[in-house]
């Protein structure tokens, strides 16, 4: 007699049911697979601007898309108008390098109907000013730029013994050249000041070795960038206030760390970064639109990275690996972003 065991139907009833349960995980795991990574099958072409700064803000937003599972392409180089047209035309998905307001001249007409700017992923990132040594600031209770007029502070802040003071400042060719002769000639200070227009980077060490010795020094600088870690703002030097210079309400900067003011008058738009993206991808993709929302970077990480481009001199894609260390070393705070775009995903 056969067994119940060696039953044909009872074969066949097994295998059906090992069939169906290997079905089962197997739609399990698929389902895990596209909640893990719900860009999966997606190609993605970013665009990154032209500025060293900018480079470890755009890998930043490859690495943790490719851990979404989209396929990202190498961020294309574009001159800022190129690439909000890109944008527009989706020619390209997204930009992280926006620095608004001061790129608002720069978008294409009707932009905002096919492009979205998102929330600052660095607020008040975007600055450029002057900054005095802080101990004359507390000294001569310096806050604003036409405090170079008074006789006492001219005099600390003559290197050259002319008796007018020195900002040390940009050579001619840059905008903040231009810049700084309109403030010059707005509060007429060609009688108490000189600006010293030499090559930026032996402008900067003039300063840095002035301050270092211990004596006064005025100079302007912008970040993020590598001169923002050599001498400190709200340790090293403080910046002060040149109002009046940019007619808009925007150039009162909130929340800028070593202001002497808050808000502070710059003498430029302080601008926020932000990211820009083609408005088809994102409603094609919610966890990249959530992730563009999500994530916050620091300013001094993102100078010392430019510090390090500089004195390394490092190619874009050598960035990449210290951005996986800032990743690595922020890994909670990281998660939590990619667990809100997988959220959104659903």
């Amino acid at each position: 007699m056969t067994g119940i065991a060696n039953h044909p139907g009872k074969k066949l009833k097994t295998l059906a049911l090992t069939s169906a349960i290997a079905l089962g995980l197997a739609a399990a795991s698929g389902s895990l697979h596209a909640e893990e990574q719900p860009g999966a099958g997606v190609t993605v072409q970013p665009a990154v601007a032209s500025w060293t700064s900018a480079v470890p803000v755009s890998w930043v937003f490859v690495e943790l898309l490719e851990e979404l599972g989209y396929n990202v392409q190498n961020p294309i180089s574009l001159s800022n108008p190129v690439a909000y047209l890109a944008i527009s035309e989706g020619d390209a998905h997204y930009w992280p390098n926006g620095w608004f307001p001061l790129h608002e001249p720069q978008l294409p007409d009707n932009f905002h109907d096919a492009g979205t700017i998102f929330d600052p992923l660095c607020p008040a990132c975007g600055i450029q000013g002057y900054l005095v040594d802080a101990a004359s600031v507390e000294r001569y209770g310096i806050t604003n730029i036409t405090d170079f007029q008074q006789d006492e502070v001219r005099a600390a802040f003559d290197a050259t013994g002319d008796g007018k003071a020195d900002l040390f400042g940009c050579p001619p060719g840059w905008g903040c050249h231009e810049g700084i002769n309109a403030m010059f000639e707005k509060f007429e200070l060609d009688e108490y000041m000189n600006h010293v227009d030499a090559g930026y980077a032996a402008n900067f060490a003039e300063a840095l070795s002035r301050i270092q010795a211990g004596d006064s020094a005025l100079y302007y600088t912008w970040g993020p960038s590598a001169w923002l870690l050599a001498l400190t703002p709200g340790e090293d030097v403080m910046w002060i206030n040149a109002p009046g210079i940019v007619e808009d309400e925007a150039e009162r900067a909130e929340g800028v760390p070593g202001a002497v003011t808050d808000p502070i008058e710059m003498g430029f738009v302080a601008a926020d970064i932000q990211v820009v993206a083609n408005n088809d991808f994102l409603a094609d993709n919610p966890a990249a639109a959530e992730l563009f929302r999500q994530v916050s970077l620091p300013i001094e990480w993102i100078s010392e990275v430019d510090a390090a481009m500089g004195e390394q001199d490092l190619s874009d894609p050598m960035v990449r690996p210290l951005v996986q260390e800032w990743i690595a070393a922020n890994r909670d705070t990281v998660d939590g972003w990619l667990e809100a775009a997988r959220a959104a995903a659903q």
